[in-house]
């Protein structure tokens, strides 16, 4: 009578715990995929669901820790566990995506560096990622070289786009890629494996991160010349004569 008992009670709290599970998944979906009328509602759905996920948890642990026999029981305990381990990978793996955007997965970083420099490098291949982001405060730099095949259309999207230039590079871009300084004071890219190719034949972007808020039109990098606080700032140079995009980002 006593085993039965335990039984029962093993497969009650997982019972229990998994119709919490199964409700909380409903919630996330509900809130993921729901109707934008009643979206006011989300932060509240959202705590609640946090809140079903974790009592089911705990369910699950106690109706593990009682168990003896009983298959149905223990499966019925084991899934609540399951889905909050689950959800725990996949809540580091978005906080570590955030913080370290670049270390990855190739494609998505292909994503987002297309984003930023405002045409679609999805098509290239990574010769070189080097990314020292880190901390709370995001500091660090970040370094690819991208190499395209004649096939790719790259050339023309570039060509396109009035925010690629061929003009001369500007004295601030000189100095941060090539260190021509002679001060020495405007040189940020401080490992020598952060390459940029001397060339006659390229397009450069830049884009002022910092400002892209509040003045989304200032593109004139000698604006770094005088900086005083923090930079944010992404510059792309494109070697006609080999097809590479090389890219750097700053962040202080």
């Amino acid at each position: 009578m006593k085993e039965q008992n335990i039984k029962n009670r093993t497969f009650i709290l997982g019972l229990i715990g998994s119709s919490l599970a199964f409700i909380s998944i409903t919630i996330i979906l509900y809130v993921i995929f729901g109707v934008g009328t009643f979206r006011k509602y989300n932060p509240f759905l959202i705590n609640l669901s946090i809140l079903f996920i974790l009592s089911s948890f705990i369910l699950g642990i106690i109706g593990l820790i009682k168990a003896k026999k009983g298959l149905l029981g223990k499966s019925l305990c084991a899934f609540p566990i399951l889905l909050f381990c689950l959800l725990v990978i996949f809540v580091i793996w978005i906080l570590i995506e955030i913080a370290y955007p670049h270390k990855l997965s190739k494609k998505m970083d292909l994503q987002r560096t297309s984003k930023i420099i405002e045409i679609d490098v999805s098509s290239g291949k990574y010769l070189k990622r080097i990314e020292t982001h880190c901390g709370p405060q995001y500091d660090g730099d970040y370094y690819a070289s991208i190499q395209f095949s004649e096939k790719d259309n790259i050339f023309e999207s570039i060509k396109n786009n009035s925010h690629w230039k061929n003009d001369v590079l500007p004295k601030s871009l000189e100095y941060l890629l090539y260190d021509d300084e002679p001060e020495d004071i405007f040189h940020f890219i401080n490992d020598s494996k952060m390459v940029f190719p001397r060339t006659n034949n390229y397009y450069y972007f830049f884009k002022n991160r910092s400002a892209e808020f509040e003045d989304p039109e200032d593109r004139n990098p000698d604006n770094l010349l005088n900086w005083e606080y923090s930079l944010n700032f992404t510059v792309a140079l494109f070697d006609l004569n080999t097809n590479i995009l090389y890219i750097y980002e700053l962040d202080t």
